[in-house]
């Protein structure tokens, strides 16, 4: 099962093919899979679920999670069925008219008694547990709400003044009760601006609080903090339920928080597009994953505002970005598990699956179908396709090649630097502003040196010899190694970038094992220049490439720069390649194959350097010099492409780099100076 583009339209949208009856046809082939699992019109939805060792339901959970459950079901799918209804309300899948399933569902969901009944708030908290305060169906409600109002003549309206007060007093409840402290305000703000917009009474304090809540979130650069991380959830949350909420309540009886939420989404789009790659791919990164191209709503968002105008030609970039990231999965079949997205990125994924997950939750995927409510000579649908930074491939102002050109997106507010690589079509994010416990599992999603839009992440591994992008740390007398669980952002001071990673971060600092971070782009990578601070000694410290994954058979080459004598090692795969090379401060240069760590296939490879250290209060090299490179294809690679660096110059004469500045002199004759002095003064997070 996978969904197809038939007769592009390659005039309007060169890269894609895709118009707005495609993105109906998706709409279909998405609900095609959904009414699989649904013989009757009077069944609820509930779907066949591959992974069944993390998410939802698990054996014991209480009533109120199966509800749950099926009201992921419902509301997420109605997320398709929603914008679809708007632009062909007749619409048929299976022989089954959409709108009267979903109109039946959705009354059947509030109505004690039927399979379909979901419960109330008052019902479900004496289920909670101790200190639970908030459910799963607030959520859900939201997307109601949403669906409701996309396709409001269609359904909503259809209902009587009894069917709307039992709905509506169903979605007050939760409406009115405990949320999230974090994206989770919004939903209440959604519910809340449904029922005042709909004639029903609601706590207008209760919804002020809300939204000077979500405002107190704000970061800088269009981003927010989502209570505690910064991730998709900026983009797939705050910048398209907060345009939302604007236009259903926020512009008429909240205005000078609403004009907040609207110059923060303006500021929000500035940038965002340089997060997609040449194909408009999602990067993997953070959690929830297995939403994927909901990431790209915000481009369809912003037109939500009260004046949409964008500049000429925004609507084909977003409309190029949305429909990439949309064929990024729905054209692969590993996405698809009996019609429904696997929880996973691609296919199904075990680390990246969280316990609040279920087998419909990756439907919020649909997000972006928000598009469909625009008429079709709306700028999103008549604009051609333009793919942005993407398009122009300039180079440097100094006259660099444009393939070695390096388009990078600073942004200090969440502490997220963002690489467009022209010469490989692929993008790099390095993120700070990070802190979680070591044993959280979603850990893996955010600690990383880099992200890539190619090349996902890994699983960790702390009993093995590296980690994916990131460094691995094994004290001798002990089995199992540890990674940062703490990184801090210091900024972009002459094209690099200052951050600080501490390992077993707690409440101090002191005789904590850490690394300064040091780097900046190349045409195919990220050159680190990183300083160690390890007191306890002695200790093996690894730091991995990006893990490559392997569609039959890998190649691995080894090469020597003759000119600086950095060692390399490159690894091919049909998927693509990664390379390593090491300047200073490593030991060895290895590789292994892996079984069960990457997201994409059974296998992968994975490149690390090793450094040890054995003597204490030793003046010897302190720098871990490195460059991390990728290709998503065959080509051979240059001297100049694996090995970038002409020369490096130390300040002291031992040439360990424990003082003063290092120069890096690059073959493009380009200079750059990493300095640490004064970083501690900027850390942030």
């Amino acid at each position: 099962m996978k969904f197809v583009v038939k007769e592009p339209d390659y005039e309007k949208s060169p890269y894609t093919g895709m118009g707005r009856h495609h993105y109906m046809e998706l709409c279909h082939f998405l609900l095609e899979g959904v009414f699989r699992h649904v013989k009757h019109r009077e069944d609820p939805i509930l779907f066949l679920r591959k992974e069944t060792h993390v998410s939802y339901p698990q054996p014991g959970q209480p009533s109120w999670r199966l509800a749950a459950e099926k009201f992921e079901g419902l509301a997420r799918s109605f997320l398709i069925a929603a914008p679809l209804l708007a632009a062909e309300p007749e619409a048929a899948v299976g022989g089954r008219s959409v709108k009267e399933y979903y109109r039946t569902q959705i009354l059947r969901a509030v109505t004690p008694g039927t399979p379909s009944y979901l419960m109330t708030i008052e019902e479900i908290r004496p289920q909670g547990l101790p200190g639970e305060l908030a459910f799963q169906h607030t959520c859900e409600c939201a997307s109601l709400v949403i669906g409701l109002t996309f396709c409001r003549s269609v359904i909503w309206d259809t209902y009587s003044k009894e069917e709307k007060d039992r709905i509506a007093a169903y979605l007050g409840g939760f409406g009115h009760s405990h949320t999230g402290h974090h994206n989770w305000r919004l939903f209440n703000m959604l519910i809340l601006g449904f029922l005042d917009r709909e004639g029903y009474p609601i706590d207008q304090d209760m919804m002020r609080d809300h939204a000077q809540t979500i405002l107190s979130y704000y970061a800088g650069d269009g981003w927010y903090r989502d209570g505690h991380l910064f991730d998709y959830y900026c983009p797939w949350a705050f910048q398209v339920y907060g345009p939302l909420w604007n236009q259903w309540y926020g512009y008429e009886k909240e205005p000078w928080l609403a004009q907040r939420i609207d110059q923060y989404c303006r500021e929000f789009v500035k940038t965002y597009p340089a997060f997609f790659d040449r194909q408009a791919h999602v990067t993997m990164w953070g959690r929830s994953g297995s939403y994927r191209c909901a990431a790209s709503a915000p481009l369809a968002a912003v037109y939500l505002l009260a004046d949409p105008r964008q500049e000429p030609g925004f609507g084909g970039l977003a409309r190029r970005i949305i429909s990439g990231s949309v064929l990024q999965f729905v054209s692969r079949e590993e996405c698809f598990y009996e019609g429904v997205p696997h929880l996973g990125f691609y296919g199904p994924f075990a680390p990246m699956v969280q316990a609040y997950s279920c087998a419909a939750s990756p439907f919020w995927l649909a997000d972006p179908l928000l598009c469909l409510t625009f008429p079709e000579d709306h700028p999103f649908w008549t604009e051609v396709e333009t793919n942005g930074i993407w398009d122009r491939n300039a180079g440097n102002e100094d006259g660099a090649e444009a393939s070695a050109f390096v388009h990078t997106a600073v942004l200090d507010g969440p502490g997220i630097v963002a690489d467009a690589h022209t010469a490989s079509g692929l993008t790099e994010f390095r993120t700070g502003k990070v802190l979680m416990k070591q044993d959280n599992p979603g850990l893996a999603g955010y600690m990383r040196l880099a992200f890539n839009s190619h090349f996902p992440w890994e699983k960790l591994d702390f009993n093995g010899n590296g980690e994916a992008m990131q460094y691995l740390l094994k004290y001798e007398e002990e089995a199992a190694g540890r990674i940062p669980n703490i990184c801090m952002y210091a900024g972009v001071r002459d094209q690099v970038l200052y951050r600080k990673v501490y390992f077993d971060f707690q409440f101090t600092f002191q005789d904590q094992a850490s690394i300064a971070l040091a780097d900046f782009p190349t045409a195919l990578g990220t050159l680190h220049v990183d300083k160690v601070r390890i007191p306890r000694k002695p200790y093996c410290l690894t730091l991995g490439a990006y893990g490559l994954p392997v569609q039959g058979q890998v190649e691995i080459k080894e090469r020597q720069c003759p000119l600086t004598g950095a060692r390399a090692v490159i690894a091919a795969s049909k998927w693509g390649q990664v390379a390593m090379a090491v300047y200073a401060g490593f030991d060895e240069l290895k590789w292994e194959r892996r079984h069960g760590m990457s997201a994409v296939e059974e296998e992968s490879v994975l490149i690390y350097g090793v450094s040890r250290k054995s003597r204490y209060y030793e003046y010897s090299p302190y720098l871990m010099i490195s460059a991390v490179l990728t290709k998503p294809d065959a080509s051979e690679w240059t001297e100049e492409e694996l090995f970038p660096v002409e020369r490096i110059t130390m300040t002291d004469r031992e040439g360990c780099g424990g003082y003063g500045p290092v120069r890096i002199h690059m073959k493009d004759g380009t200079e750059y100076q990493v300095a640490y002095e004064g970083m501690e003064g900027k850390l942030q997070i």
